[in-house]
């Protein structure tokens, strides 16, 4: 028997849109084939993803969670990194985990853990999700999710995807010298007075514990550079993480006057049930003032540079964690079933942004 080809011509490359290249199969659809194409050619498809910030690969048969680990680890060669769980419990552990730590800080967008790395991701509702990149409340987080479609949404519920640099570059020069040197600092405040259990739980987190004179806390996360750089390219791009209350409002504003004709768009209910407050400070921690204005004009920014990815079922997509932003875009659940492995660990402060130099003078300047 002569052995299988694994080669890149079985598969029809296309560049759909201006950051996502899509591959079809050419031959056998199977995901074992997918796998081993994967496996052959994965520093091409991590370069891929670098120059073009998301690939997709479509028209293969349907995945189970365990086999779209295989084609994450396995074939693309990616080390499962979730900074919710960093100590690879078991999958009904961190979902409990992840429940109770959504019934301190309010929220609502429960994830459940299919394993220790797979999580399928919260429930479709009337609202468009704030931008973020996932894990950006923090310096350290992963450099690439993967993302699989198990089944679409029978309306709508698109996710959001936008390139975080030509957001970047959007933005009027004053504001980028601002936002270079910008950290972003998140903190939560409690839903309710501390107990045993919660500090004891809290030790193990990257939460600061500032106790309060009626009981409750300020959960205080260390600040993360609001624009760092992607490693290949040394390309800047913002980092958002819109879950924040203070901030909901201004992301709703935005929706509304980017995204017609989608019927009522709702403030988005996780953000709103939260109380996380998302400030500007600079390397010393002194506050930077950050108008409502301005983070209108940024979340705007953010959705006018917009695809809205319609998922198929069996999609396999990789993307960039750094340069590609993300968020849910409102529908309907119906069977919606969309999973994601975040992978490889990226520290944002190892690659701040580098200010660019000033143009040459002329002869006559």
């Amino acid at each position: 028997m002569s052995p299988q080809n694994f080669s890149l011509d079985q598969l029809h490359a296309e560049d759909t849109h201006a950051f996502v290249t899509t591959y079809t199969p050419k031959g056998r659809n199977d995901l074992e084939t997918l796998k081993g194409i994967l496996r052959e050619n994965k520093d091409f498809f991590r370069q891929k993803i670098a120059e073009r910030g998301v690939i997709l690969f479509r028209g293969f048969e349907s995945s189970t969670h365990q086999a779209f680990h295989g084609l994450v680890e396995q074939g693309m060669g990616l080390e499962p990194w979730n900074a919710f769980n960093l100590k690879k419990m078991p999958g009904f552990l961190t979902s409990w985990l992840r429940k109770y730590s959504e019934g301190l800080v309010g929220g609502g967008d429960y994830r459940r853990y299919l394993d220790k790395n797979t999580v399928r991701l919260g429930p479709v509702e009337s609202a468009i999700q704030g931008p973020h990149t996932e894990g950006a409340v923090r310096s350290e987080r992963s450099r690439y999710i993967a993302l699989c479609c198990f089944e679409p949404s029978p309306y709508l519920a698109e996710t959001g995807m936008a390139d975080l640099h030509e957001v970047y570059k959007s933005l009027p020069e004053t504001v980028r010298a601002k936002y270079d040197g910008a950290w972003n600092r998140f903190y939560y405040l409690s839903s309710r007075k501390l107990t045993w259990l919660d500090r004891r739980l809290l030790r193990g987190s990257p939460l600061q514990v500032v106790d309060r004179a009626d009981g409750r806390a300020d959960l205080a996360l260390a600040p993360c550079p609001l624009v760092c750089a992607v490693p290949e390219t040394g390309k800047a791009c913002v980092q958002p993480w819109a879950f924040a209350r203070n901030t909901n409002s201004q992301v709703h504003r935005a929706a509304l006057d980017v995204f017609k004709g989608r019927g009522e768009i709702k403030k988005d209910s996780t953000a709103e049930n939260m109380s996380l407050t998302w400030e500007l400070c600079d390397r010393e921690g002194k506050a930077i003032e950050w108008t409502e204005e301005e983070q209108t004009e940024l979340f705007a920014a953010i959705f006018k540079k917009a695809l809205l990815m319609v998922w198929q079922k069996g999609d396999v997509a990789f993307v960039d964690n750094v340069r590609i932003g993300h968020w849910r875009m409102n529908g309907e659940q119906g069977n919606r079933k969309l999973v994601q492995i975040q992978a490889t660990n990226f520290n944002a402060e190892d690659y701040l942004p580098v200010p660019e130099a000033p143009a040459p003078m002329t002869a006559a300047g």
